[in-house]
């Protein structure tokens, strides 16, 4: 069994008990300091589930994105294309999620200056409701699914 399941595990129980807080800060500059971590957490899950799945063709080498995986592994497995497929997608989940990392590390007007460009449409409304919270159930029901498909062949 590959050292980084656990791993992936502890980044994904970590950033859970962030949002937890987070939905508990009576503050809310605490609450979004919470909700950076999180998303800081999901984003090592993330990289870490990419460890563990070069682990499985016997990739041992550190990965840097999926990108990096799919061109160094010597063997791209459906899990990988099924993760491919979804990070094209200009409105997934995880394209979205991938770009919030970057997004947080500048401050909030460069990132209100990109998203109020002329020509861009807002396809979501803002709400209480952290994004982070979505993007984390999202990957760890995609981590469980392929995790038991690997299980049943």
């Amino acid at each position: 069994m590959s050292q980084w399941i656990g791993f992936t595990n502890q980044k994904l129980y970590q950033c859970r008990l962030l949002l937890t807080q987070r939905e508990q800060a009576a503050d809310a500059v605490l609450g979004r300091a919470l909700e950076e971590s999180a998303l800081y957490q999901l984003a090592d899950a993330w990289r870490s589930y990419l460890q563990e799945l070069g682990d499985m063709v016997s990739f041992r080498e550190p990965v840097t994105s999926l990108q990096d995986l799919l061109q160094r592994a010597p063997m791209v497995t459906g899990e990988m294309r099924e993760l491919s497929q979804l990070a094209d997608k200009p409105f997934s989940w995880l394209t979205q999620m991938l770009a919030a990392v970057p997004a947080q590390q500048q401050p909030d007007a460069v990132n209100a200056a990109v998203t109020a460009q002329p020509g861009r449409i807002s396809l979501a409304q803002e709400s209480s409701s952290s994004p982070v919270i979505q993007w984390w159930q999202e990957l760890s029901r995609l981590i469980d699914a392929q995790r038991e498909n690997r299980q049943e062949s």
